[in-house]
């Protein structure tokens, strides 16, 4: 690979950076207690929690995870369809 086409990915990666902050996911914990809101860069923009497991701190704890697990995982599944997409 020669000095210009590795200039050319370089752009089409940060082309691909810039796409991807405007992105956002949601992950809903498996019974929707729980919702986290994900921005492309991986920040967490929002928590939003069921009022009826706040006084169940095991189950609070276990929903956060589900959601935001659940919220990566749809975050890698579109980082990986939009870099399969820029680098054909």
């Amino acid at each position: 690979m020669g000095f210009f086409d590795k200039l050319k990915d370089l752009k089409k990666a940060r082309e691909l950076q810039t796409t991807l902050a405007k992105e956002v996911v949601e992950g809903v914990s498996k019974d929707g207690t729980v919702r986290v809101t994900i921005d492309g860069n991986q920040n967490v923009m929002r928590v939003v929690i069921d009022d009826s497991i706040l006084n169940d701190k095991h189950k609070l704890e276990q929903n956060t995870k589900d959601a935001f697990v659940r919220g990566l995982d749809s975050l890698k599944k579109l980082m990986a369809s939009k870099f399969s997409a820029v680098f054909k």
